[in-house]
């Protein structure tokens, strides 16, 4: 195996891909070139240039110091005005074939190592600990394998994250639309070259081999010409609550101090705090998106059940899990979903819900009076957009007043008080059977579990098969109830439902975590939720002494399989509120303004290089 060198160039770290492309004569050292067409360089060579260093955040003007000329069949007429060229030029050699290969190379930054021509990736910090390790693949022009990247920051305080120039990869097309979009999956994602490790080292011990296979999901990226840039970290196991691993992490948001929660705690980070990755990736058990998005300030999606397969991934339950989607912007998010579920585009056109949903019961012991009153306008601007009036529901009444004979009489909260979470924590439990035997047949002790894990392991351990199976059966009672009575479907007419998100405090890394909480019953947070909508509300950081702000959610859910046509109606209905669709990166998810949500709707942030369209084919209750 080759080693991976690295370099400065203009003050910043590169990686030299491993790959051999091409050759040319033997400079005497490592030189960063641009690879460029004979008609571009004798042509308009300096507007070219200009426009590399704008659209591409691994091109720096050194690259263009030295050129290296491509093949071309009309070299002669191009290189009139050669003698006026006041950069050193660089032909490359080879037989017939190896020179046709060259010619469509894509033009753009490169290094010579050697004779050899070299792919240039930039190496950014990971400042924010949100990556679990940085990859580069085996072969740049067929991803079958990939290598972990183990070097560190200059300094040596971060992991590096490699990152291809942009100009690598043509336009997004139907064929390929996510083509050149740098993503980052969840370390439980199995990754062909790249060991798992599921923040634990204890897993690492048991299960110290590469993947010997890449998951689906994401080879589904890798089919549609995204960019795997690193295995984003989760909590131990996934777990959904506490970041446990030898790196304490930053959040990007506020003041720096606040801790992350949630199995997708290094996807949303890396998404609030870098502008260089696009999307991101997590799986979802019980919050495990919704609760970090809320975090960092993002918006994000809790994919249909199934709509993109688990295999290949270490999973906590086959029943409650589901992929996951965090991003700054509603549009990609939607660009991206779409891309990746297997369902028609013609879904997210689909007419708006004829009604509008919101469950007072859940509504009424959640969230400050502020947060009621931003929820009030994010349902009013919901109102607006489709033309109809919120219907309030009692859910915990309306079960009262309609319940299923099932019930034989229980309360709505009495008849499913144990039977989400119980369900989940015997599932959670028992996907890690073997490797708790491994790991004792292997040290004679039980491995180490923090405390959410630990929790969960002990109540899914005291539930029986019998139980589980009780459990399941009141879960599919509550379901066809839920259907038959909350959102009967009428034709083709479907429902969409409000939730309340109470945004917790925020959460500092010298105050001590808190012990696991249990779940009851019926709950906001136990219904699978969809779109998260932020807006801001005030609060003062004891860290800071300023008055700070904090993104404000709800969830929307809507019907099994139509993620897309929620995240076109949010997009929608934000639009014509005029309202932000797009957070940033760094300290604030909005900039802020003097008016009742505390957010400058005029300014958008502009990209340091201009975007390409991504023009993209299409996508139980899903979550916003």
């Amino acid at each position: 195996m080759q080693s991976l060198i690295t370099c400065l160039v203009a003050g910043s770290q590169y990686l030299i891909h491993p790959q051999k492309l091409a050759q040319t004569i033997n400079p005497d050292a490592i030189l960063p070139v641009t690879l460029l067409e004979t008609g571009e360089i004798f042509g308009d060579l300096e507007a070219i240039l200009r426009l590399y260093a704008l659209y591409d955040d691994v091109f720096v003007p050194e690259f263009g110091a030295v050129l290296v000329e491509k093949p071309g069949s009309n070299a002669s007429v191009h290189r009139k005005g050669a003698s006026r060229l006041d950069r050193d030029l660089y032909r490359l050699s080879g037989d017939d074939a190896v020179m046709a290969d060259v010619a469509r190379l894509p033009s753009g930054p490169y290094f010579l190592h050697g004779p050899n021509l070299h792919q240039a990736w930039k190496l950014y910090d990971d400042a924010y600990g949100a990556f679990a390790v940085g990859v580069v693949p085996e072969n740049v022009t067929r991803t079958d394998g990939f290598r972990a990247m183990t070097s560190l920051s200059e300094a040596g305080a971060h992991k590096s994250i490699p990152v291809p120039s942009r100009l690598y990869h043509r336009a997004p097309s139907s064929s390929k639309p996510l083509s050149g979009i740098r993503m980052a999956i969840p370390d439980a994602v199995s990754l062909k070259g790249v060991q798992t490790t599921l923040s634990s080292r204890a897993w690492r011990w048991v299960y110290p081999a590469p993947a010997d296979a890449t998951a689906p999901l994401a080879q589904r990226l890798l089919d549609r010409g995204a960019v795997i840039v690193g295995k984003s970290k989760t909590s131990q196991f996934a777990s959904g609550r506490e970041w446990v691993d030898e790196e304490a992490p930053w959040n990007p948001r506020e003041d720096g101090y606040q801790s992350p929660l949630g199995g997708a705690a290094g996807a949303a980070t890396a998404m609030a705090g870098y502008e260089w990755l696009k999307s991101a990736f997590g799986l979802d058990g019980i919050g495990g998106i919704r609760e970090t998005a809320a975090a960092q300030g993002l918006y994000s999606l809790r994919t249909t059940p199934g709509a993109i397969p688990l295999a290949g991934s270490q999973i906590s339950s086959p029943t409650y899990d589901s992929v996951g989607l965090v991003s700054r912007d509603v549009l990609e998010l939607f660009n991206v979903a779409s891309a990746v579920l297997n369902t028609s585009h013609a879904d997210a056109t689909a007419p708006p819900p004829r009604r509008l949903l919101y469950p007072v019961d859940f509504f009424e012991s959640n969230g400050s009076k502020v947060h009621r009153e931003l929820t009030s306008q994010f349902v009013a601007t919901l109102e607006n957009f489709m033309g109809v009036k919120a219907e309030k529901v009692n859910i915990t009444a309306l079960w009262e007043k309609q319940p299923p004979p099932e019930a034989k009489g229980q309360g709505l909260q009495e008849y499913m008080e144990k039977a989400p979470f119980r369900s989940f924590c015997y599932e959670f439990y028992h996907e890690y059977d073997e490797f708790r035997k491994a790991y004792q047949d292997k040290s004679g002790y039980a491995p180490y579990a923090e405390a959410t894990t630990k929790h969960r392991w002990n109540v899914g351990k005291a539930v029986t098969k019998q139980g589980y199976d009780k459990y399941q059966q009141r879960i599919g009672v509550f379901r066809k109830w839920f259907g038959d009575n909350i959102v009967p479907t009428v034709g083709d007419s479907w429902a969409l439902m409000v939730l309340p998100f109470d945004g917790a405090a925020p959460k500092y890394r010298d105050e001590p975590v808190g012990a696991p909480t249990t779940p009851h019953g019926v709950t906001a947070e136990l219904l699978p939720s969809l779109l998260q909508a932020p807006q801001m509300q005030p609060y003062v950081s004891r860290i800071s002494g300023r008055k700070e702000y904090q993104p404000v959610y709800c969830s929307v859910v809507g019907p099994n399989g139509g993620d897309l046509r929620i995240i076109n109606l949010i997009r929608k209905a934000f639009q014509s509120a005029q309202w932000r669709t797009r957070t940033d990166t760094g300290r604030f998810t909005f900039p802020i303004a003097d008016n009742p949500r505390n957010v400058d709707d005029s300014h958008f942030p502009c990209s340091s290089v201009p975007t390409r369209e991504t023009r993209l084919s299409a996508g139980s209750w899903g979550e916003l």
